[in-house]
């Protein structure tokens, strides 16, 4: 069986916040400790055995992190994950287990590392330990302004919310959310498909947006900040 070739993903890990202090030795230790899987697109992964054994990084790709509730068929997306995320990182700090679920929203390069192997190569490198301690609290308070948001605002404020979040203020292009259907955008706010379509169509009508082929284009910046303004 052929050697895999993972020099290529060394660039990319030099590129992650997780791995800044890690030198180029280190790195390669990381990589001969893992291996990159190929994830199609609508690949779900439930938070059990597979994330108690092993350690997830994206590559490349999309995924979101959800909960599902049985009983009345409802999903609220609590994370979209993208480049450079890692998960289940409540798993490798021995944090208790927690019923969610991971799918993948495009099709994912994810490299993937033993949980017990990790953890022996972090005893040499606790710079890895203190940036995923950091990175950990950063999603702790975007989860936090999540739960804040969903149990205070209305639809209006949560979709200006989403837009401003994942636009890029030098060109005022959305990214990150906009080639998901608004299915997926619904989820992201905790709410339908169908009062999440009647607001976009409120934005478009105001001339905040415009929307073409899944793209969402940002028409006017002062007006959707106007939307947080008065709430």
């Amino acid at each position: 069986m052929a050697k895999e070739n993972k020099d290529y993903i060394i660039p990319i890990l030099k590129e992650n916040p997780l791995f800044k202090e890690i030198s180029d030795e280190e790195l390669c230790a990381f990589l001969k400790i893992s291996s990159v899987k190929k994830w199609p697109k609508n690949t779900c992964l439930f938070d059990g055995d597979s994330t108690l054994y092993n350690f997830y990084i994206i590559i490349s790709g999309k995924l979101k992190l959800y909960y599902y509730n049985k009983a009345k068929d409802r999903k609220i997306t609590l994370f979209l994950l993208v480049k450079n995320d890692a998960f289940d990182v409540s798993r490798l700090l021995n944090f208790s287990q927690h019923k969610v679920y991971y799918e993948t929203l495009t099709c994912a390069n994810i490299l993937t590392t033993n949980s017990i192997l990790l953890k022996r190569w972090m005893m040499d490198n606790p710079e890895f330990y203190k940036s995923l301690l950091h990175y950990t609290l950063i999603k702790l308070k975007d989860l936090e302004e999540y739960v804040t948001s969903s149990s205070i605002d209305d639809t209006s404020t949560k979709l200006a919310k989403l837009l401003i979040n994942n636009v890029n203020h030098s060109s005022n292009q959305i990214e990150k959310i906009n080639d998901l259907p608004h299915k997926e955008l619904a989820q992201l706010i905790g709410t339908t498909r169908a009062v999440l379509n009647r607001q976009i169509q409120v934005f478009k009508k105001e001339g905040i947006i415009d929307i073409r082929n899944k793209n969402i284009e940002i028409k006017n910046m002062d007006l959707l900040l106007d939307k947080l303004k008065n709430n």
